[in-house]
C-alpha cells in the first residue's frame, strides 16, 4: 500500500486567529442581556522579521514569541527637576557636618 500524503487539518497560511475580548461599552448591543459579553476580534499578523529586529533595536534578546516591546512608554515630553524644598540632616558620624537633601516632585503625572 503507497502511503497517502496527509493533508493538514489547519492550513497555516490560510488560517485566521482571534482574540477573545470584552464586548466595547461603544457597542449597541452591551446593553442587551441576550448577547454575550465577549467578542471575537480578528489578529493583525506581524511580520516576525520586523518585530525581532525592533526588539533588538531595543535590547531584547530573547527568542519567544512574546512581545516584550509592549510594556515601552512613549515619553510624555521633556521633565524637569525643580526642587521644592531643602532638608538638612545631620550626619551620623560627625554631628558638625550637614547634609543637604532635596525632595523631588514629579512633573507631567
Amino acid at each position: 500500500m503507497p502511503h497517502r500524503k496527509k493533508k493538514p487539518f489547519i492550513e497555516k497560511k490560510k488560517a485566521v486567529s482571534f482574540h477573545l475580548v470584552h464586548r466595547s461599552q461603544r457597542d449597541p448591543l452591551a446593553a442587551d442581556e441576550t448577547a454575550p459579553q465577549r467578542v471575537l476580534l480578528p489578529t493583525q499578523k506581524v511580520n516576525d522579521e520586523e518585530r525581532r529586529a525592533e526588539q533588538r533595536k531595543y535590547g531584547v534578546f530573547f527568542d519567544d514569541d512574546y512581545d516584550y516591546l509592549q510594556h515601552l512608554k512613549e515619553p510624555s515630553g521633556p521633565s524637569e527637576l525643580i526642587p521644592t524644598s531643602t532638608l538638612r540632616v545631620p550626619n551620623r558620624g560627625e554631628e558638625n557636618e550637614e547634609t543637604s537633601v532635596i525632595s523631588v516632585r514629579l512633573l507631567n503625572h
